[in-house]
């Protein structure tokens, strides 16, 4: 692992050159608009790398709430991997119908509201609701 420059500053610098050096060059429609789609890319990586743990850890402190699971904080990976396996098993709770009770529907639906806000702010950094 490096110190400096970070994984986050190297991205930084990859995106900044190409929109302010490559892409006003640009002038075959088509390249230009894979070069934005990349440019994008790399946005969400930056914030991923940035945020994900945080996020991550928030949305498992939910889903375990939701899913009554007195686990402990785990590690990064382990939260990650838990959150799959957790969402798979909520999953399968709502198909059975295990939600559908008012008090817990609600409950449901904060979860999943704050988990859409959540990966909609990474994928596009101007839907600002994460943490309204």
């Amino acid at each position: 692992m490096q110190d400096r420059p970070t994984a986050e500053e190297l991205l930084a610098a990859v995106r900044g050159h190409l929109e302010r050096e490559v892409v006003p060059r640009i002038e075959d429609a088509r390249l230009k608009f894979q070069t934005l789609v990349c440019l994008h890319v790399l946005g969400i990586v930056e914030r991923e790398l940035m945020l994900g743990e945080t996020l991550a850890r928030a949305e498992w402190t939910s889903l375990a709430a939701l899913l009554d699971d007195p686990a402990g904080q785990p590690t990064y990976a382990e939260t990650r991997e838990r959150l799959a396996a957790g969402t798979r098993a909520l999953c399968r709770q709502i198909r059975a119908g295990s939600w559908d009770e008012d008090k817990r529907r609600h409950a449901l639906l904060g979860h999943v509201r704050a988990t859409v806000k959540t990966k909609l702010f990474i994928a596009n950094p101007r839907y600002k609701s994460v943490g309204e």
